[in-house]
């Protein structure tokens, strides 16, 4: 990268004057590091830095393109300043970046005694999709990852775009693996076949499918604490009667396989919902089935979770999610959807008589209780919501622990994703709710920390970084060297 050049210094006493305050209350360990509402702030950007500089914030992005950037900086009084690879100086100087796509600048502050304050602003590419992050309160994980057409970004907690890759189709459910891997399905049209793995520079590390003769089903992946992954498959039926469900007397089924496949893709277990799930149990979504047309999607699996000799899946056209033996493929109990022998009785939920439509994302907690997110599509009650529910299979029950719903999202056509942390606080990814896409954080009471808004774009889900890896600084280096690649 051919370094920025300095044009001249700017002697401003009323500015550094100003900035002292400031400085003050950061620099030297003030409890505030934001820069306050009209206060000068020491390093200033055209085209604009996103999110505007304060000293908390240690990575920013900025539409360059292909444009020089200009640098300007205001060194506070006992400070000085280094640019991209330029010498540190003291007071006020400023720099032009011959900025490139993808391409980082890092800028240093030091001060005698002190430990060096190191920022890093990188240009987003010009088909980069348009997003909006608006904080109210604290909270929310280190990285968010999230699907913006065709690119898989991680957000950091201030809302900054710190790592982004660009794939070959549409990206679908992009998530950091902790194991110094990412994954996403790569979708054209509306179909995708496949996993993609890459390490986070963007080698391809290996693809992934279904075994055997099935069809893999990208709506989840995860991967297990033995390197195994878990994933679905559409298994095609033939000749099953559904006149009883307004279909044909031989009709063609597209049922769901849960499997767990080694990295290399051997199969290791495998569980067919058909035909332990009845066809009855597709209940209200059958004339919407039919109206699809054949194969007839009457399971629609859309999330897996393992602990241990359980596992838990989540199927829209069911309402429903199951628990199931791994070991014996027993279904151990059903929350939602029509009434079976294995349903719970739904305790201190005010929609207990049907409490879920269409939802996603069943995760297991530590503490014995799941959460989930419920579409609610096609309901009365229409407003989505993110759940978390005490199970007792001794006592058929599962109980209503918490709900959380945003004021801004009064429906959910499909997609979303719910994780609540041990802090209680959560992240919700509400779907496709017919407009800009929302993600939002959320404390344990419930009040929105943040918005990230992604103008006429809906991420599959919004899966956060729990694992200790990637690091940002792994993700700055992970960008430096895929981009160099480029040159």
């Amino acid at each position: 990268m051919r370094g920025p050049r300095v044009l001249r210094p700017k002697a401003s006493l009323a500015l550094l004057t100003g900035l002292l305050l400031a400085v003050s209350l950061t620099a030297c360990g003030g409890s505030d590091e934001s820069a306050r509402a009209g206060e000068p702030r020491p390093l200033v950007t055209s085209p604009p830095l996103k999110p505007g500089f304060t000293w908390k914030q240690k990575d920013y992005v900025l539409r360059c393109e292909g444009e020089s950037v200009t640098v300007d900086v205001e060194n506070p009084k006992g400070w000085s300043a280094s640019v991209g690879d330029s010498r540190l100086r003291g007071g006020s100087f400023t720099v032009i970046w011959a900025a490139k796509v993808n391409r980082s600048l890092p800028v240093i502050f030091r001060k005698a005694g002190k430990p060096p304050r190191s920022f890093h602003i990188r240009c987003l590419p010009k088909d980069f999709p348009p997003y909006r992050f608006e904080r109210y309160r604290p909270g929310g994980p280190r990285l968010i990852m999230v699907e913006l057409e065709r690119y898989a970004v991680a957000f950091d907690r201030g809302g900054v775009p710190v790592w982004w890759y660009y794939a070959t189709g549409n990206v679908n459910n992009a998530r950091f693996m902790g194991d110094g891997t990412f994954t996403y399905a790569p979708v054209n049209g509306i179909y995708s076949r496949e996993f993609m793995v890459h390490r986070l520079d963007g080698k391809l590390v290996r693809k992934l499918q279904a075994a055997g003769n099935v069809v893999t089903d990208v709506h989840d992946l995860i991967r297990l604490p033995n390197g195994n992954y878990m994933l679905g498959a559409h298994r095609y039926i033939r000749g099953v009667d559904t006149s009883r469900f307004g279909g044909p007397a031989s009709a063609r089924l597209d049922t769901a396989q849960v499997q767990e496949i080694t990295p290399g893709g051997r199969l290791v277990w495998k569980w067919n919902a058909w035909p332990r799930v009845k066809l009855a149990e597709t209940g209200r979504w059958w004339e919407q089935v039919i109206d699809m047309g054949q194969p007839f999607d009457i399971h629609h699996w859309n999330s897996v979770d393992r602990r241990g000799n359980l596992v838990l899946l989540s199927f829209r056209h069911l309402d429903a999610v199951l628990e199931i033996n791994r070991s014996t493929g027993a279904i151990r109990w059903k929350l939602g959807g029509t009434r079976t022998a294995r349903s719970l009785k739904v305790l201190k939920d005010p929609r207990a008589g049907y409490p879920l439509g269409g939802q996603h994302d069943a995760r297991y907690k530590r503490d014995s209780t799941i959460t989930l997110l419920d579409n609610a599509t096609g309901l009365k009650v229409q407003r989505p919501r993110a759940l978390r529910y005490r199970i007792s299979p001794a006592n058929s029950s599962a109980t209503m622990l918490k709900q959380v719903t945003d004021p801004e999202v009064d429906f959910s056509l499909g997609f979303a994703s719910a994780n609540l942390f041990p802090s209680g606080q959560w992240l919700v990814g509400w779907g496709a709710i017919g407009r800009d896409g929302i993600i939002g954080g959320y404390t344990s009471d419930g009040k929105p920390a943040f918005r990230l808004t992604t103008p006429y774009r809906v991420s599959y889900r919004a899966n956060p970084v729990t694992t200790r890896s990637p690091t940002i600084p792994q993700l700055r280096r992970a960008m430096d060297s895929m981009h160099r690649r480029e040159s």
